[in-house]
């Protein structure tokens, strides 16, 4: 059974001189706010897929210029495939008839996917390689905490020049889109472990990426390891005159404050081009200090804490773990935090078959895993947004955002305020809700995990063990349908909604001692409306990288290579037989009408939101007299 959550457990952490956004003279006129991108991405000649989330809402979204649905994606068919071992490691950008991706083996590839022609590739292995910063030593304990030597970020483009971060030594860096020549680099996380998981948004000439780190995962390396001194931290970036600039950073974890943790995982920062800030989740702590477990020790008996009926009585203020932030996209500052846990406090040392040495069959915790092992039920992927409309709650702008206990939630965009709440599956190490969701004007779609494998009933009383396809209403939460993954296969790979139908896939087969599946996976096509599976296609490895889709194409990667063995794959391109070249449809006249009616309503609901908070301001300074 899917429930619904008891709401408002954690406070809301807000900067008190933060102001309610509102329309005047120090802030951008209707004119400029007139300029807010639909909710889903506009149609485009060539097609466009503009990062890992399609578009700076992070919505997963296909443009209306796609062409697939149910009546034609069992057309589908392989036009173009590249192999790479291992294999490819993010969704591509896809821009003016080119794909660009990453592959586990460190190269950065442009693709002509029409003509399955390679433009050029770069090989990133070597510019890491080459990056002055670290010893080779140094190098060997990032790479065997799991970083490797390559990105797996989905690229994202401003002009002629392409964005990317790596893992190993978190760099971010510049290159000439035309040719693949790196222009710049910069690396933003100043911890060894530190590395770039999240793929990066670029909006306004800024791109904004968060840092995360292996750091997590050393313990399982050393069971002495002094556990953690990390922590992630979001930042904006700009190139300028061919250097790329830092504009800010902010930690989720202040310099003074004795935790680690709190990385900035995954998907893509989302933007809210109306009050000008991005959203970003951040993890667990990795360690807290001896005070906080004192705290602990001191409130464990106490049911209100147990069962979470009060607010987390330990919780340090001002210091970011498993939470929701909106940050002001000028200057880094923090708008509203919303914290969606107790104390968290956990790391790899915590999973006991995973150190090495460990006593059979009951092995314990490492030492370096905290004495109060908290859920691990960090956010894996940044919040989506979503513009107000009478498909959300209270027509309000919302951010949408799963999370590793499989919690799923709308939050109101202007102050966080937790809208609805539900638990759409059991969570796990994996998850949960992970990798990211797609949201279009009426449904939020994910990926239930269940990598812990528990079994639960779906909604209609089927007993299951393995991952599950679903669906939720944008208004209020309710579920309105949930999918067992064919046979007893696990999927981790984000959805895609196009048109009436959900793009996904099967990752593989998970075992027992595994970290991940393993692979081949599956391609599969559902119908949004009602879960139902209406294709698989058989793939050739591990599936996870992501999906992309622009008007009669779609395009994927398969492959694995990280913490486990690797495994090889490719970079796929398939087509829609019965759609000749030139055949996509262009926007008309009517659709440019209802996008210019909905720019309209935005104005006034705006106008409508201002005379609201001055008609608050007013009853406020009336009762201060």
């Amino acid at each position: 059974m899917i429930v619904t959550l008891a709401i408002d457990q954690h406070p809301l952490y807000t900067e008190p001189d933060v102001p309610l956004y509102n329309v005047g003279p120090d802030l951008p006129s209707f004119e400029t706010i007139y300029q807010v991108p639909a909710l889903q991405p506009p149609p485009s000649k060539k097609g466009n897929w503009l990062g890992y989330g399609a578009d700076i809402y992070n919505n997963h979204w296909a443009s209306s210029d796609a062409v697939i649905d149910t009546s034609n994606v069992e057309s589908l068919v392989p036009v173009c495939q590249k192999k790479y071992d291992p294999g490819v490691s993010a969704a591509p950008l896809i821009e003016d008839g080119i794909a660009y991706y990453p592959t586990w083996n460190g190269l950065l590839v442009a693709l002509d996917y029409k003509s399955c022609r390679t433009l050029w590739r770069t090989n990133i292995t070597e510019l890491i390689l080459e990056f002055k910063g670290s010893g080779k030593q140094q190098l060997n304990g990032i790479l065997a905490s799991g970083a490797a030597l390559a990105s797996r970020t989905t690229p994202v483009a401003d002009g002629d020049i392409l964005f990317i971060g790596t893992l190993a030594r978190a760099l971010v860096v510049a290159f000439d889109k035309r040719t693949g020549r790196p222009i710049d680099m910069l690396q933003i996380g100043s911890h060894p472990l530190a590395i770039l998981t999240q793929s990066p948004t670029l909006y306004k000439g800024r791109l904004f990426i968060g840092v995360s780190t292996s750091e997590s995962g050393a313990p399982t390396l050393d069971p002495n390891y002094k556990c953690c001194s990390s922590h992630g931290s979001m930042n904006a970036l700009a190139l300028r005159h061919g250097r790329l600039t830092l504009l800010w950073t902010t930690p989720m974890i202040p310099p003074s404050a004795n935790f680690s943790g709190a990385s900035v995982w995954g998907s893509q920062p989302a933007i809210d081009p109306i009050r000008q800030q991005v959203f970003i989740g951040t993890g667990q702590f990795f360690s807290i200090p001896p005070e906080f477990e004192e705290c602990q020790d001191a409130n464990a008996e106490l049911a209100v804490g147990r069962e979470h009926l009060a607010n987390e009585p330990c919780l340090p203020r001002n210091v970011f773990q498993t939470s929701v932030l909106a940050l002001d996209i000028a200057t880094g500052k923090t708008n509203w935090v919303r914290t969606l846990a107790p104390l968290d406090a956990w790391n790899a040392a915590c999973v006991p078959g995973l150190l090495p040495g460990n006593p059979e069959p009951n092995p314990e915790p490492g030492p370096a895993c905290p004495k109060h092992v908290g859920e691990d039920a960090d956010f894996g992927m940044a919040p989506t947004f979503v513009l107000g409309s009478e498909s959300t709650p209270d027509g309000k702008d919302v951010v949408v955002v799963g999370q590793k206990n499989a919690n799923l939630y709308a939050l109101s965009a202007q102050a966080g305020q937790i809208l609805w709440a539900i638990k759409t599956s059991p969570g796990g190490l994996e998850g949960g809700l992970s990798w990211g969701i797609a949201v279009d004007d009426h449904a939020v779609y994910y990926t239930a995990i269940n990598s812990n494998r528990v079994e639960y009933p779906l909604p209609n009383g089927t007993l299951i063990s393995n991952s599950a396809f679903g669906a939720a209403s944008l208004k209020d939460g309710r579920t309105l349908w949930q999918t067992k993954a064919p046979r007893n296969t696990t999927s981790i790979v984000s959805p895609v909604v196009v048109n009436d139908i959900v793009l996904t896939g099967v990752t593989g087969n998970w075992t027992d001692g595994q970290l991940i599946p393993t692979g081949p996976g599956s391609f599969l096509a559902l119908n949004k409306f009602t879960g139902e599976i209406l294709e698989e296609v058989p793939l050739d490895s591990y599936f996870h990288a992501g999906i992309a889709t622009v008007h009669d194409y779609v395009m994927f990667g398969t492959g694995y290579g990280g913490l486990e063995l690797p495994q090889k794959g490719s970079f796929n391109v398939w087509r829609l037989k019965a759609v000749e070249e030139g055949n996509a449809t262009p926007p008309s006249d009517q659709e440019k009408k209802l996008a210019e009616l909905e720019r309209k309503r935005i104005e006034l609901r705006k106008k409508r939101e201002e005379l609201e908070r001055q008609e608050d301001e007013l009853a406020r300074k009336k009762d201060e007299l």
